[in-house]
């Protein structure tokens, strides 16, 4: 019986199998049962699950919801959780950490960047190199991608594995939760766990990583990240099973925040050197000098004066009209009239050319005929019983060639008769119109 893996769509997640996940669907449901719930997560929906997918969620859980998870994961079910940057606060609004925390886990509201170009545009399009932990899970994908060692030459084979992380958070692993991905030595944060796996007694796992982009349609295929969903299976459905040795060489730096440096900037401080010359007064307002910029009229008496002085009328300034020297005679735009295509001809070859020319008599005679022949016998001289539908289709064509009624109406065949009856009636009269 193949295992049924579920994605959950009740939380209009992201990620979508039908939208952005094309690839990978096609991929999982060769081997694997897939299907899609829509409704609240209950008992239920999580009954004969392998593994449950939440795949980016944008609302909220509800605690009974986690509850219920929570019971899932107890009694050796198999949840695999994926966030983008940002973590729960940015683009998604959700509390999935509420979960995670409870087993050493938690995705952080930050980005992984790749500081320098390499392959990709985009910094958050991050090429990490050295991010595998397991040596066991680092061995496999080794052997399964073999064309990968021939250009890159390191000491270590764990170097050798690149992989894409697009648009994807850090994340805070401990006890009794393990490391499986990091950055890296080249992304930044350096050596920052970027997914986490933990397992229960009964062999319940919880399998979180920061980054639901790395396996979408545009990233699947590139480095090693169909390899490394390929991992993330066999861990899910105990085809691979680490140990304590798996996790020997791990490398990671401690989450360092930095202050916000352009907030900062912006809020410029005052700085009160001390000195030893002086002493500070015990009113401090005496040490401002208020005369260095102030605005006041003390000098306006000795400016007026100067007008005197100067034989200057005194009056309110004015506005000198600016006169511009043109060194260069005035241009013209020089405009040239538009040169239209020509409309292409008619397609004549979507039209049939003997209807469209031909007179409403010669129409009206292959009409005439059309109708005849399907009324005649096989034998071509008796005829058949009259068809109400044969003869009503006769009387509409012919009041649509002799333009009996507009062409965007279309009239019942007893109306049309009683159309053309009136009007004969009418221009047989002696007194007519």
């Amino acid at each position: 019986m193949e295992p049924k893996i579920v994605f959950d769509i009740s939380k209009n997640e992201h990620f979508k199998l039908l939208e952005n996940y094309k690839t990978l669907h096609r991929k999982i449901k060769i081997g694997m049962k897939v299907e899609m719930n829509k409704g609240e997560i209950n008992p239920e929906v999580l009954k004969s699950v392998k593994i449950f997918v939440l795949a980016g969620p944008q609302e909220k859980f509800t605690e009974a919801e986690f509850e219920y998870l929570k019971d899932y994961v107890t009694n050796g079910g198999n949840l695999l959780l994926m966030l983008g940057e940002g973590g729960e606060t940015d683009y998604f609004n959700t509390n999935v950490n509420f979960l995670l925390e409870e087993y050493g886990m938690s995705i952080n509201n930050d980005s992984v960047v790749r500081p320098h170009y390499y392959k990709y545009f985009h910094p958050k399009e991050a090429l990490i190199s050295g991010g595998v932990v397991p040596n066991k899970i680092t061995k496999s994908l080794l052997s399964n991608n073999k064309n990968i060692s021939s250009t890159l030459q390191f000491m270590e084979d764990k170097y050798k594995l690149e992989f894409v992380y697009p648009f994807g958070a850090t994340m805070n692993v401990v006890s009794p939760s393990n490391i499986i991905l990091t950055t890296g030595p080249v992304a930044y944060p350096f050596n920052r766990p970027i997914a986490g796996l933990f397992v229960n007694e009964k062999n319940g796992k919880i399998l979180a990583t920061g980054s639901g982009h790395m396996f979408t349609d545009k990233y699947i295929t590139h480095e090693t990240n169909m390899s490394l969903w390929d991992e993330f299976m066999n861990l899910l459905l105990d085809k691979n099973t680490l140990v304590s040795n798996d996790f020997t060489d791990i490398e990671v730096y401690d989450y360092t925040i930095i202050p916000d440096t352009i907030y900062l900037a912006e809020q410029p401080k005052i700085c009160l050197v001390e000195s030893l010359d002086c002493d500070i007064p015990s009113d401090f307002k005496q040490m401002f000098d208020m005369s260095l910029h102030s605005i006041n009229n003390n000098l306006l008496r000795d400016v007026i004066g100067a007008y005197e002085k100067l034989d200057v009328k005194y009056e309110p300034l004015k506005i000198i009209k600016p006169q511009f020297e043109i060194p260069l005679p005035p241009l013209q735009l020089a405009v040239f009239q538009p040169v239209f295509s020509d409309l292409p001809p008619p397609p004549c070859e979507l039209f049939d050319l003997d209807e469209e020319f031909s007179t409403s008599k010669a129409q009206i005679t292959q009409l005439t005929n059309k109708c005849l022949a399907s009324a005649l016998s096989d034998d071509g001289k008796t005829s058949k019983p009259v068809n109400e539908k044969e003869l009503e289709y006769f009387i509409q064509e012919c009041a649509r060639v002799l333009n009996v009624h507009p062409e965007d109406q279309k009239w019942p065949a007893k109306e049309i008769i009683h159309y053309i009856g009136v009007r004969i009636a009418n221009y047989k009269k002696l007194d007519r119109e």
